[in-house]
């Protein structure tokens, strides 16, 4: 009878312990998780508050806004070529020695920056260089991040956890273009480039303790090319998978189009100008802040993610049709409010089915060519935008850009493919 008693305690004590296990696996606030999203907070920060003192330096020192976008493009280009090699690396390689060294590289770089600036020996040349540099090092750094979120956090948090990121990204972007002019100001740009260098190596020290399970893969059956080969094949035959790249590409393209086109839109409008234009992309923002809030907070059914993907682009799209036929201010703040909600939607939706549909060992790869078909898109759509903004009414191009995203997004709600990848 003893016996019996201790058998049944012991049930219990194993009861118990898996319970415990189980809830320990499914905490999306892990310290992985946290040292990885702290990290980025510092490094993001102090980027965008670095972006805008190098642009203050470049236009003091020269006055030359080509300068400025050659710099612009500089940091744009590698990923555009270097990012499907990237993949392909990343797979083979120890992830959190990857984040720890591309930060620590990047951090390097821009400490001499600072250091050469402060004593006036900072060059064009050498902005330009480190540039590249910090453009390489993010080529590999920004797969590495997107690939090992699924593996530090539970599956069914990892659309919260994409949601998480995305807030504090945007959050943290605010708060940089809100502070870094007023640090410039303040403080110098030779001190704020010092500061971001600075927070690169905070980050990679931080990165140091995260732990990042190893991919498996056997190296000896395959050599680097045939990885990426595979990878791309892996890409080419996943029916979902290349909608989800579509969307992506399509998304980038349309809004670089409207990006590059609404400033001018404003400036042309009395009933709008400069100023509405600042608040209209503020509350934007805000839209985007709040979208992300929500998806980091609410639990979002699995049988409703489709739903949610189809209804927030085809909102995306309606809201910026609407918006190229008004000239009522209060109303384009309303839709670029709900525009930018929308976006988070569609974002986060996008990249949570990604991670949860590809393999460990071919994710990096897959957000690699993602990357690229985004860096490469982006700048034709800013020159096709600037092409036929000069030829026909600027509000006709954005109505059409986005009713052709409008059509995208019909067409795909009656794909089973994309159903089924969206609600993974």
């Amino acid at each position: 009878m003893e016996k019996g008693i201790e058998t049944k305690g012991e049930e219990s004590d194993l009861v118990i312990n898996l319970g415990t296990e189980k809830r320990l696996r499914e905490k999306l606030w892990n310290i992985n998780f946290i040292l990885l999203l702290q990290g980025q907070l510092v490094s993001i920060f102090g980027n965008t508050v670095y972006d805008i003192a190098l642009r203050f330096w470049i236009l003091d020192k020269t006055g030359s806004t080509a300068l400025m976008g050659l710099f612009m493009a500089a940091t744009v280009l590698p990923e555009v070529f270097i990012s499907p090699f990237a993949g392909a690396f990343i797979d083979r390689h120890d992830r959190k020695k990857i984040l720890v060294i591309t930060d620590a590289i990047s951090g390097l770089a821009i400490v001499l920056i600072g250091i050469a600036a402060m004593t006036g020996a900072l060059k064009i040349w050498m902005i330009l260089l480190v540039g590249i540099i910090v453009g390489i090092c993010s080529c590999f750094f920004n797969p590495t991040i997107d690939s090992s979120i699924p593996d530090i956090v539970p599956k069914s948090k990892l659309l919260k956890a994409n949601s998480t990121f995305s807030l504090m990204t945007t959050g943290n972007d605010i708060a940089g273009y809100a502070f870094g002019s007023f640090l410039v100001q303040i403080i110098g740009a030779p001190i704020v480039f010092l500061f971001n260098g600075i927070s690169f190596l905070f980050s990679a020290a931080t990165e140091c303790f995260i732990k990042i399970p190893k991919i498996e893969i056997s190296l000896e059956d395959s050599s680097f090319w045939e990885d990426m080969k595979a990878g791309i094949n892996f890409v080419k035959n996943a029916k979902g998978l290349k909608y989800l790249y579509v969307t992506i590409s399509f998304l980038n393209f349309s809004a670089s189009m409207s990006m590059t086109l609404t400033l001018p839109w404003f400036k042309m409008n009395n009933q709008l100008g400069i100023s509405q234009y600042g608040i209209a992309m503020a509350i934007n923002t805000f839209g985007m802040f709040l979208g992300f809030t929500s998806l980091s907070i609410l639990e979002l059914k699995k049988e409703n993610k489709f739903y949610a993907f189809i209804w927030s682009g085809i909102t995306t799209a309606i809201t910026m049709i609407i918006f190229s036929i008004t000239l009522n201010f209060h109303l384009i703040a309303v839709l670029f409010f709900i525009n930018g909600f929308s976006i988070a939607i569609t974002n986060s939706l996008i990249q949570s089915s990604m991670q949860n549909s590809v393999p460990s060992n071919m994710r990096s790869k897959a957000f690699a060519f993602s990357r690229t078909l985004s860096s490469a898109l982006m700048p034709l759509g800013m020159v096709i935008a600037g092409v036929l903004g000069e030829r026909i009414n600027i509000n006709i191009v954005i109505f059409a850009d986005y009713a052709m995203y409008l059509v995208l997004f019909i067409y795909l709600s009656f794909l089973s493919n994309v159903k089924e990848i969206i609600n993974i």
